[in-house]
């Protein structure tokens, strides 16, 4: 069974702190988790430290969590693990690098092999079928890469747009009129659920 959980900001509230444990096939104390990020800036190590929390919080050990930074070129991880936690930033970047480092193949297999996928921000846009669009706006990305293929990992047919707020609202009208797909806008500390074909918000 396909199972995401696509946030704006990760596992911030009691709705999808609980969602998360539902879902996860044994005990926290006993999962290995997965985090995919980058480090394209500096500052962005205080996000990956937000993330280890999260996890602590939720009674994931230390010693189950295996980092993969796709801005280096390495290769996919050799071990286990039960749960993907794919980190935010400048979704361009993050595609182009899950492609070259083929991060991109195995997220799919893992989805589709029934593993639990956590998105955050750019890490939820890019299970959809595209990325296009998300330069759009107030606060859209830049495609300072220079991206030109912009179809992503076709997991699920609904664009997310994270980090919704009221004076955005403009934005999002845009976005769906031009999309060709459904798109749900997402405030921090909310999430889509996708069981299969099944869609919740949280």
């Amino acid at each position: 069974m396909k199972k995401m959980i696509l946030t704006s900001d990760g596992i911030t509230s009691n709705k999808i702190k609980k969602e998360f444990l539902r879902l996860l096939e044994k005990p926290a104390s006993e999962t290995k988790v997965l985090i995919i990020y980058t480090l394209r800036k500096k500052s962005y190590i205080k996000y990956l430290r937000r993330v280890n929390t999260q996890l602590k919080n939720l009674g994931i050990n230390k010693r189950n969590i295996i980092y993969a930074n796709v801005s280096n070129n390495i290769k996919k991880p050799k071990e286990y693990f039960d749960v993907i936690y794919s980190c935010g930033g400048n979704t361009f970047y993050i595609l182009d690098r899950i492609r070259k480092t083929g991060f991109d193949k195995l997220i799919k297999n893992f989805v589709n092999r029934g593993g639990l996928y956590i998105g955050v921000s750019a890490g939820s846009i890019i299970v959809h079928r595209t990325i296009k669009g998300v330069d759009g706006g107030k606060e859209g990305d830049v495609n300072d890469i220079g991206l030109r293929n912009l179809n992503a990992l076709n997991l699920t047919h609904v664009g997310i747009f994270p980090h919704f707020r009221k004076d955005l609202i403009d934005d999002v009208r845009a976005l769906k009129k031009s999309a060709n797909w459904p798109v749900k806008e997402l405030r921090d500390g909310e999430a889509l659920v996708i069981l299969n074909n099944k869609i919740k918000k949280l």
